[in-house]
């Protein structure tokens, strides 16, 4: 068996079972992979038996070669099936057995019945038939007895093929036919239904504005031919005058300003939360190089004070950072007599970052206990400022990962919309 056994299958059941018999491992796995191959190698069979021996059973059709249509709603059959020929033997065919069909009776009852139901869905949200003011209701299909319906109006000014009414514009009431054409495959039977459309239910206020159209499109045809057009003085009983629309531009420029004012308002702080999130970040990018700088300079022989005199006037000429003015004014403060002590508390305070705090915390308990070590606690808090900012810096690249995903999709949609568009077009022209 070692001659068939994958090698790297050896392997990985070694590491999977340390301590425990290779040979034995393989050929329980080898045991395990035949059995579960023959199980299912032998289902497959035992249903293709079964599948053979239930399509024999059933293969000649029952009842002398009688198929059971389906019903006028049902569907067209296709079966696949063998002729057999004592000349020409065995022949595939497909036998498509069509729905059934109505008798002449069965269709003109469905026909009646159909009438029947559109006299009662037609109407819709209308009280009859009678007095029609919104849209009438016209179905396609009648469902129930498989008859297709189309229509037709003697006025589509009033009523269209959709039963949609329109008498937005009508004052009395009028008589509109309509005609529904019923058919069943090459049969097909007219029926009429007289609707009556009435005027809108319209309100005073309503009828006035109605009125009040109609007079100036009346009134702009009859002086077609006029240099001026005089506006109507009545409107029916209504004595009417007319102004120009005021110019509201001044209400949008107001709204406009507030909604500025409101804008520049929070804007401000926005701002301000800006600024001071970079200048924190500035401050941080600046600390690791900082701290390294005081290291040495103190492992040189400088004092703290000295020492942080020193870094301050080597910046004076980049002037860059926020940095730079922390150390500013607490070089300045020295000068002006404030205890270091004091100067460093401050430092940290103003600075509003917990490393400087620490550090300053640190240089202050050194300067008033006095430490040996002050070297090696430097040396020790540089290492770590840069570790935190090698994490620091980490994240960022992780977080421009991340605002790069959006534009990335956006791009692969484009993409596949400049590719996949002309070949749709190629597609539909083709």
């Amino acid at each position: 068996m070692k001659n068939y056994v994958n090698p790297l299958v050896r392997e990985k059941l070694k590491s999977l079972h340390p301590g425990k018999e290779e040979e034995k491992l393989v050929r329980e796995y080898y045991k395990k992979k035949i059995k579960l191959s023959l199980l299912a190698a032998g289902a497959g069979l035992l249903l293709g038996i079964v599948s053979f021996i239930g399509g024999k059973s059933n293969k000649a059709f029952p009842d002398g070669g009688e198929i059971l249509r389906e019903e006028q709603d049902g569907n067209v059959l296709e079966i696949p099936a063998v002729a057999h020929s004592e000349k020409f033997g065995n022949v595939d065919v497909d036998i498509v057995v069509d729905k059934r069909v109505y008798t002449r009776e069965e269709r003109e009852k469905a026909f009646d019945e159909t009438e029947k139901w559109l006299e009662q869905v037609m109407p819709g949200n209308n009280e009859g038939l009678s007095c029609v003011r919104e849209d009438l209701v016209f179905p396609d299909y009648y469902e129930e007895c498989g008859i297709d319906i189309r229509y037709s109006s003697d006025h589509y000014d009033l009523v269209d093929e959709s039963g949609r009414v329109r008498n937005e514009d009508l004052d009395k009431e009028k008589n509109v036919l309509i005609r529904a054409e019923l058919s069943y495959g090459d049969f097909s039977r007219s029926c009429t239904y007289e609707v009556t459309v009435c005027p809108p239910l319209l309100t005073d206020a309503e009828k006035f504005q109605r009125d009040l159209e109609q007079t100036l499109s009346a009134e702009n045809e009859r002086q077609k031919e006029e240099e001026t057009f005089r506006l109507p003085g009545h409107v029916g009983n209504e004595k009417v005058s007319f102004s120009k629309k005021g110019d509201r531009t001044y209400l949008y420029m107001i709204f406009i300003g507030i909604f500025a004012a409101v804008l520049l308002y929070g804007g401000m702080d926005r701002d301000l939360d800006k600024l001071w999130e970079k200048r924190k970040k500035e401050l941080l990018f600046s600390y690791p190089d900082f701290v390294e700088k005081l290291a040495l300079l103190t492992g040189a022989g400088m004092n703290v004070t000295g020492a942080v005199k020193r870094i301050y006037h080597n910046q004076k000429a980049n002037k860059a950072g926020p940095l730079y003015e922390e150390l500013g004014i607490f070089v300045r403060g020295l000068d002006n007599g404030m205890l270091e002590e004091r100067a460093l508390e401050s430092l940290g305070k103003r600075t509003g970052l917990p490393q400087y705090r620490k550090f300053c915390s640190l240089l202050s308990v050194n300067l008033k206990k006095g430490s040996i070590n002050l070297k090696k606690l430097l040396e020790q808090e540089a290492e770590d400022a840069f570790t935190e900012h090698q994490r620091h810096m980490k994240k960022l690249g992780e977080e421009a990962g991340t605002k790069l995903l959006l534009p990335m999709i956006l791009m692969l949609a484009v993409v596949l919309v400049i590719i996949m568009v002309p070949a749709f077009l190629t597609y539909q022209i083709n």
